[in-house]
C-alpha cells in the first residue's frame, strides 16, 4: 500500500497521531499473525500454552485497535482517513514507512506542548465517553442483572471529577487556544448524537456494565491527582483559561442527546409499523371491456393517429 491517506490535510496534530496509533497497531498485529506463529518443541508435548499466548497476543492486539479506533470515530477523524490507515498496518506498513504518511508534529509545533495537548484530548475523551456511558447506564442497566453499587457510582464521578481537573491544569499550564479548546471539546449537539451512536448505541447491556465498571476503578482518580500534583497547579474549578466544560455538564449534554436518539428511534418505529399495517390497494371490480374498440390493445393509442 503506498497511497495518501485522505482527508488528513486539516486535522491536528493529537488526530493524526490517533491515526498513527492505529496504523502501526494494525502493522503489529500483522506481523505477529504472520510471523510470530510459534515453533513446536518435543517437550511441548500435546500442551498448547505456546499456541494459546499467541492467540492471547492478537486478540489483545485486536482489542487495542477497536478501541482507538473507536475513539477516532467518536472525535470525528474521517472514516475514509481510518480504514486508510488500518488497511496500510495491515499490509505491514508502518506509519512514515511511506512518503505519503503526513508528519504527525505540523510545522512549528513545539513537541513537549504538543504532547501536552494530546494529553487533553485523552482526558476529554474518556470524560466524555464516560458521560455518554453514564447517561446510558441510568437508563439500560437495571438492578435485576447488573447490581446497584452506591459507591461504585460515587468512584466513578471522583474519577471524572479528577480526570477534568487535570484536563483543566494542563490546559492552564500550556496556555490553550480558543481554537485548540473548539477542536479538543467543541461538540455540538450533532456531535454529541454520534459519540452517542459509535459508542453506547453499538454497547450490549452487558458490555455498558463491564465498561461501565471498568470506570469506577479507583485507580483511575488516583493516577489523574498524581499528574495534576505534579503540575504544581492549584485544585479547584476556578482555573484561569481555557477548560473544559465541567463533568456535569458533559452528563447532561450527553443525557439530553441519548433521549434525542431515543425519541427518534420510537418515531421511526411508529412510521414503520404504520407503513406495515396501512391497508393495501383493494380490487373489487373485474375489469370490464375496452369502451372504446378503437384503440389498439397494448399501445394505448388510436388507430387513426
Amino acid at each position: 500500500m503506498n497511497r495518501p491517506i485522505p482527508e488528513v490535510e486539516s486535522l491536528p496534530s493529537w488526530k493524526l497521531r490517533l491515526l498513527e496509533t492505529i496504523q502501526n497497531t494494525a502493522a503489529d498485529h500483522a506481523k505477529a499473525a504472520r510471523h510470530g506463529f510459534p515453533d513446536h518443541e518435543p517437550h511441548d508435548g500435546g500442551g498448547d500454552i505456546k499456541v494459546q499466548t499467541w492467540r492471547t497476543h492478537l486478540l489483545v492486539l485486536r482489542a487495542d485497535l477497536h478501541e482507538i479506533e473507536l475513539r477516532a470515530r467518536g472525535v470525528g477523524v474521517p472514516s475514509a482517513a481510518i480504514e486508510a490507515a488500518r488497511e496500510a498496518g495491515e499490509w505491514g506498513q508502518r506509519w512514515g514507512d511511506s512518503v505519503h504518511s503526513p508528519p504527525v508534529m505540523r510545522h512549528g509545533e513545539e513537541p513537549v506542548r504538543a504532547h501536552m495537548v494530546s494529553g487533553i484530548a485523552a482526558d476529554v475523551w474518556q470524560l466524555e465517553h464516560m458521560a455518554v456511558i453514564r447517561a446510558a447506564h441510568e437508563t439500560r442497566c437495571d438492578d435485576r442483572r447488573f447490581p446497584h453499587d452506591p459507591q461504585a457510582r460515587e468512584q466513578f464521578d471522583r474519577n471524572m471529577a479528577a480526570l477534568w481537573q487535570r484536563a483543566a491544569a494542563v490546559a492552564q499550564v500550556i496556555e490553550l487556544t480558543g481554537t485548540e479548546a473548539r477542536e479538543l471539546w467543541g461538540r455540538d449537539r450533532h456531535g454529541w448524537q454520534q459519540l452517542g451512536e459509535v459508542t453506547v448505541g453499538s454497547y450490549s447491556d452487558a458490555e455498558l456494565y463491564e465498561r461501565w465498571r471498568t470506570f469506577t476503578w479507583r485507580g483511575l482518580e488516583h493516577h489523574a491527582r498524581r499528574g495534576t500534583d505534579n503540575l504544581g497547579v492549584p485544585s479547584g474549578t476556578d482555573l484561569p483559561g481555557h477548560r473544559p466544560p465541567p463533568p456535569e455538564t458533559l452528563i447532561e449534554y450527553a443525557t439530553e442527546a441519548l433521549s434525542m436518539q431515543s425519541a427518534g428511534r420510537m418515531a421511526d418505529g411508529q412510521v414503520e409499523a404504520a407503513l406495515a399495517n396501512a391497508p393495501g390497494p383493494s380490487w373489487t371490480e373485474e375489469p370490464g371491456a375496452d369502451p372504446d374498440p378503437t384503440r389498439e390493445a397494448g399501445h394505448g393509442v388510436d388507430r387513426d393517429l
